[in-house]
């Protein structure tokens, strides 16, 4: 009895994913201007869906939207370099998450910034909903960065991808870590913030 895929069926799956990819992107030979015309167009589009996720995350990395807007146009030039070229990108929106990222941890080495903007960022997410008085969004955005500086950079950038829909696995790739991993941190990341409420 055969319980789950094999290594060959696993091998074939992601060719076909990839092959997919391709057609997605219409864009299978780099000679072809048509193709090219429709990748770039396809780009347009994924850019204009992804954008304001994208350049929340980057805004709480570097705590600058003019710089956050920036390091999502380079991931975006980036990904066209890399599908121009028929590069394999097996999740395109993993695959962006985790350009930005990196990009955003070697724009604060350069500029010796540091992350001052996730408190405010995440207090944002959350009130966005909900009106209510300037004193309880100021106290309410207080308690979430209190609990927000309780966590080790792990654990508050698993949560805020979390929190950006992105999946355990899709985390992992973005941040270079395992999906369990992820899980794990979370799991401490949580426990940190309930003990805190409690006391």
């Amino acid at each position: 009895m055969r319980i789950g895929p094999n290594s060959s069926d696993k091998a074939k799956m992601e060719r076909e994913a990839v092959l997919n990819l391709s057609r997605v992107f219409g864009f299978e030979q780099t000679g072809d201007q048509r193709k090219s015309q429709e990748l770039e167009e396809t780009l347009v589009e994924l850019y204009a869906s992804m954008r304001p996720s994208l350049i929340g995350y980057a805004y709480q990395v570097v705590g600058s939207t003019g710089d956050s807007e920036d390091l999502v146009q380079v991931a975006f030039l980036k990904l066209f370099d890399h599908l121009k070229r028929n590069a394999k990108i097996l999740n395109v929106r993993s695959w962006l998450y985790r350009v930005v990222h990196n990009l955003a941890i070697d724009h604060i080495r350069r500029r010796g910034a540091h992350d001052s903007a996730v408190a405010g960022w995440v207090a944002e997410r959350t009130m966005a909903e909900r009106t209510t008085s300037a004193e309880n969004e100021l106290i309410q955005q207080q308690k979430v960065a209190d609990c927000m500086a309780l966590l080790n950079d792990r654990e508050r950038q698993c949560l805020t991808l979390r929190a950006e829909g992105l999946s355990y696995q899709e985390v992992g790739e973005v941040l270079g870590i395992s999906h369990k991993s992820v899980s794990v941190y979370l799991v401490r990341g949580l426990k940190k913030v309930r003990s805190a409420k409690q006391s």
